[in-house]
C-alpha cells in the first residue's frame, strides 16, 4: 500500500482494513460530483430497503468512466493483495486488485434519517471478481449537520460502539466488508456520501464445488418442485433448478435483481418475485408471462388456486392475479412493507407486516377480518391448519403461536424467544416441527410448545428452509450456500 497522504487507521487493534485518507479529495472535487441535477434526484430508500434497517435517500448511478478516475486517485492506497482462509470455501484464495465497481451510490441523511447496523453485501462480477472492500467519500462536513457518525462495532449485538468517524468533506473511508458499522441517525442537517466498492480478482478456483453450488451471493428463497427438483432465487438474479441431490440442471435469467419469492401453482408451472418489482410465470422452466403488479419490491408469493395467486410488495399492498397477469382484487390496508403473505383456505389468507401487523382477509370479498397487533414488526408467517394455529416470527427473535377460532379471533396466544435477532422464515415440517431460520446465522427446529429440538448453523442469515424428504431439510443463507441436513427425531 503506497502513500502520499497520511493515513489514518480507523480500528487500529485489529486485522480488518479500515482506513481514512483525510482530504483526499478537495472541496471544489467533492461539489463537482454532488452536482444539483444529483441534489434534486434523490428518492427514498424504502422502495428496496425496510425501513428498520435504513430510511435515508439515494440516487444510483452507473458511470464507468466516473469509477475509473475515483479508483485512480485511491488505489495506490489500496492493498494490492488480499489472502482469505476462511470457512466459506467459495471465498478462499488471492485476490489482487482490479478497479472500483462502476455502479455509484449517492446517499443522503437528513433529520432522523438512518442506515443501522449492517455488513455491506458482496458486489460479484463472476467467482473470480468480487468485491472485498467499501469505498466511501464524505461529501460534506459534520459542521453542516448534527449526528451522522459513521460507527464500528466488533459483533452484530453488541452496545459498545469499537470505534467512530466523524464525517468531514473530501475524506475517504476504505473497510472491510466484513466490519459491523452503522450510519448514526443524524439530528439536524443534511449529510452525503458517495460510495462504492473496490472489486479485486484470483486467477484459480482452489476449491471443489459442493451440492447446491453455483449462485453468487446471498440466496434468498427455496422451492422443492417435486419430487426430483429443487429451485433457488438469489441475488444474482438467476433461479437453479437443482436434482434432489444438488446437482445444478438449469440457470434460469430473466430477472433483473434479487430473487426474493419462489411458489408453485400447479404441476407444471411456477412464479417467482423480485427486487425488480416483476413477477414471471414459468411453465415447463420457461417464462411465459411478466407480471408488474407492484410499484416496489415484490417479497412474498401465494398460491390461491391452479390459476391464481396472491402478491406482498413493498408498496404496502396484496394483489389477487391470474396467470395472464390480471390484478383481480388489490387488498390496502397495511401501512409498510409486507413481508409475507400465506393460506390459511380456500378463501382466507394472512399476511404480515413491517407495519407491526398480521391481517387476515377474505379475498372473495376484500373484506379485512381481524388484525393483530405487536410492538415490533412481523417478518415471517406459518400456519397449522390442522389446530388453526398461526406463527410468526418477528424483528426481535420472537415467535408467536396464537390459536383462532372459526371466525380468526385469537383464542391463544403463546410467545416465546427463539432466536438473537430476525426470524427470517418459518416452515412447518414433518410431525408437528417448526422449522425457523434468523439472523443469528442459525436453523431452529422447534415442538409446539416452544421446546427446542435441534439448532443448525450457517456462516450468515438464514433466509429459507424447505424440506426434501422426511429425515431431511435443506436451508440457504446470505452466505451463499444451500445446506442439507439430516434430522433425527
Amino acid at each position: 500500500m503506497a502513500t502520499g497522504l497520511s493515513v489514518q487507521h480507523v480500528l487500529p487493534d485489529s486485522t480488518f482494513t479500515c482506513f481514512v485518507i483525510p482530504s483526499l479529495f478537495s472541496q471544489s472535487e467533492c461539489e463537482t460530483l454532488l452536482t444539483p441535477a444529483i441534489k434534486n434526484s434523490f428518492q427514498k430508500a424504502s422502495s428496496n430497503y425496510p425501513t428498520y434497517y435504513r430510511n435515508n435517500d439515494r440516487f444510483v448511478i452507473d458511470d464507468e468512466t466516473l469509477a475509473d478516475k475515483l479508483f485512480q486517485k485511491v488505489k495506490s492506497y489500496l492493498p494490492t493483495s488480499i489472502e482469505i482462509n476462511n470457512s466459506i470455501q467459495s471465498e478462499n484464495g488471492i485476490w489482487e486488485l482490479k478497479e472500483l465497481n462502476t455502479r455509484l451510490r449517492f446517499c443522503k441523511y437528513a433529520a432522523n434519517q438512518y442506515f443501522h447496523r449492517h455488513l455491506d453485501g458482496v458486489h460479484y462480477r463472476s467467482e473470480t471478481v468480487q468485491s472485498k472492500l467499501t469505498f466511501m467519500i464524505y461529501l460534506n462536513s459534520a459542521t453542516e449537520f448534527k449526528g451522522g457518525r459513521t460507527l464500528f462495532f466488533k459483533t452484530k449485538d453488541t452496545s459498545e460502539i469499537w470505534a467512530s468517524y466523524i464525517p468531514k468533506q473530501g475524506d475517504l473511508i476504505v473497510f472491510d466488508h466484513n466490519v459491523w458499522h452503522e450510519g448514526e441517525v443524524l439530528t439536524e442537517g443534511e449529510k452525503y456520501v458517495l460510495r462504492s466498492d473496490i472489486l479485486y480478482t484470483r486467477t484459480t478456483l482452489p476449491f471443489q464445488k459442493e451440492h447446491f453450488s453455483g449462485h453468487l451471493g446471498y440466496i434468498w428463497s427455496l422451492l422443492k418442485f417435486d419430487d426430483n427438483t429443487i429451485l433457488s432465487g438469489g441475488r444474482d438474479t438467476s433461479i437453479k433448478a437443482w436434482t434432489i441431490t444438488g446437482e445444478e440442471k438449469l440457470s434460469l435469467k430473466e430477472h433483473q435483481n434479487s430473487i426474493l419469492s419462489l411458489e408453485k401453482i400447479n404441476k407444471d408451472t411456477f412464479i417467482s418475485g423480485s427486487r425488480d418489482q416483476h413477477i414471471i410465470v414459468w411453465q415447463h422452466f420457461k417464462a411465459i408471462k411478466k407480471i408488474k403488479a407492484h410499484t416496489a419490491i415484490v417479497l412474498s408469493l401465494c398460491r390461491l388456486t391452479d390459476h391464481s395467486f396472491a402478491s406482498g410488495g413493498g408498496d404496502n399492498t396484496i394483489q389477487i392475479i391470474d396467470l395472464n397477469g390480471s390484478v383481480l382484487q388489490t387488498l390496502n390496508g397495511h401501512t409498510n412493507w409486507i413481508w409475507q403473505v400465506i393460506k390459511l383456505d380456500k378463501k382466507t389468507i394472512a399476511s404480515a407486516s413491517e407495519d407491526h401487523t398480521i391481517k387476515i382477509w377474505n379475498i372473495e370479498t376484500g373484506q379485512l377480518l381481524t388484525t393483530f397487533t405487536e410492538y415490533t414488526p412481523i417478518i415471517s408467517l406459518a400456519f397449522h391448519a390442522p389446530t388453526q394455529q398461526l406463527i410468526s416470527g418477528n424483528l426481535h427473535g420472537e415467535i408467536s403461536i396464537r390459536t383462532l377460532n372459526e371466525n380468526y379471533q385469537q383464542q391463544m396466544l403463546t410467545t416465546f424467544n427463539a432466536h438473537n435477532g430476525i426470524i427470517r422464515t418459518i416452515k412447518l415440517i414433518t410431525n408437528n416441527i417448526i422449522a425457523t431460520g434468523g439472523e443469528d446465522n442459525k436453523v431452529k427446529l422447534w415442538d409446539f410448545n416452544g421446546n427446542l429440538l435441534t439448532a443448525l448453523e450457517h456462516q450468515n442469515f438464514v433466509q429459507a428452509i424447505e424440506q426434501i424428504s422426511d429425515n431431511k431439510i435443506i436451508s440457504a443463507s446470505y452466505d451463499g450456500s444451500i445446506k442439507e441436513w439430516d434430522i433425527k427425531w
